[in-house]
């Protein structure tokens, strides 16, 4: 769960800093754009990282907890636990990537040093 934490902040890092500095760079998300319209950058990455977060985490422990239950010895909740949380912090830290990969490409170069 502290990658799924690490990697949301650093999306929503990145994603914040290019939406305030780089004038170029729009939110490609369509079900987040409405959400930081109506709430602002500051309070829409707030609200929408942190429901993504409790969502991603009561469907992983719901699983987690299923799994425990269908299968008594449980050795099978750890996996549904790694890819629960796995997969979308891989996803976030893509998108991260991606994102300061926009902002150093947004960045005008200053001149000859």
């Amino acid at each position: 769960m502290c990658l799924l934490l690490a990697t949301k902040f650093a999306d929503a890092l990145t994603t914040g800093v290019g939406l305030a500095y780089a004038p170029a760079v729009y939110e490609a998300n369509p079900i987040a754009r409405p959400v930081f319209e109506g709430l602002g950058i500051t309070d829409g990455l707030l609200f929408g990282s942190f429901a993504v977060v409790v969502a991603i985490v009561a469907v992983t422990e719901i699983g987690a907890l299923a799994v425990a239950r269908w299968r008594r010895d449980g050795h099978l909740a750890p996996v549904v636990r790694a890819v629960g949380y796995g997969l979308p912090s891989l996803l976030f830290a893509a998108v991260a990537v991606r994102n300061a990969a926009v902002l150093v490409e947004a960045v005008e170069p200053l001149g000859p040093l």
